[in-house]
């Protein structure tokens, strides 16, 4: 005589889990992305926009005029300098003296070191001509018009933003001037390179860049 298998009335059925909440999330992860996507989009449509951009200005490198001995050397890094200061000297030489109202960004000379012309003592930073590089493609370069205003946001201020404008565009791309434009490997094959050009933006807005020569740029810039 067969039995038959019963379930306690004790026991119940397991009930399956849900799948609904993991769906709502994915679902509301993946919104939430195209959203973000779009603002971007948006945020950027009409501009001309590039990270390849730094704070830069004209460094000037102090050297004897004569090899010699250091007399007089005092100066010394984060030393601000007026154009025309006497620097120090080298025995039987004229003064050196800063061509610019400047900083002093880098120094590894001591008085009494022995030095040459060839040897830079010091390198002074233009602090009255620090402004952005930003180095544009050249299939964008032509959208480009001297006197555009751009927007700049400096690595060290995080998000915030700088008025400014576009005050020189170079005639030469970067890849001409460190002598780098030659593309063809020993096959004699062509490898096609989009260059960039270099596009001075001078900052209109009252910011204090001396000690952030160097750091990281980005540039949006509005077409018309």
């Amino acid at each position: 005589m067969n039995e038959k298998t019963t379930t306690p009335a004790t026991e119940e059925p397991k009930k399956k889990k849900s799948k609904l909440p993991l769906i709502l999330l994915l679902t509301l992860i993946l919104a939430g992305g195209a959203a973000t996507g779009i603002f971007f989009l948006w945020r950027n449509a009409g501009y001309l926009v590039t990270d390849n951009a730094r704070v830069t200005t004209t460094l000037v490198p102090i050297a004897p005029n004569l090899p010699g001995t250091l007399e007089s050397f005092n100066i010394y890094e984060g030393l601000y300098v007026a154009e025309n200061e006497i620097l120090g000297w080298v025995e039987n030489d004229v003064a050196m003296r800063s061509p610019v109202n400047g900083l002093v960004v880098h120094t590894d000379a001591v008085q009494g070191q022995v030095v040459s012309p060839m040897q830079p003592v010091a390198v002074i930073a233009d602090i009255e001509n620090l402004h952005i590089i930003a180095n544009i493609a050249e299939t964008d370069i032509k959208r480009l018009e001297i006197g555009q205003p751009a927007i700049i946001t400096i690595a060290p201020f995080g998000s915030r933003q700088f008025n400014g404008y576009v005050a020189r565009i170079s005639s030469i791309t970067t890849a001409e001037l460190a002598g780098t434009a030659m593309f063809f490997n020993t096959g004699g094959t062509f490898t096609h390179v989009t260059h960039l050009i270099p596009v001075r933006i001078n900052i209109t807005d009252d910011v204090n860049l001396d000690n952030f020569i160097g750091v990281n740029a980005r540039v949006r810039i509005p077409l018309r």
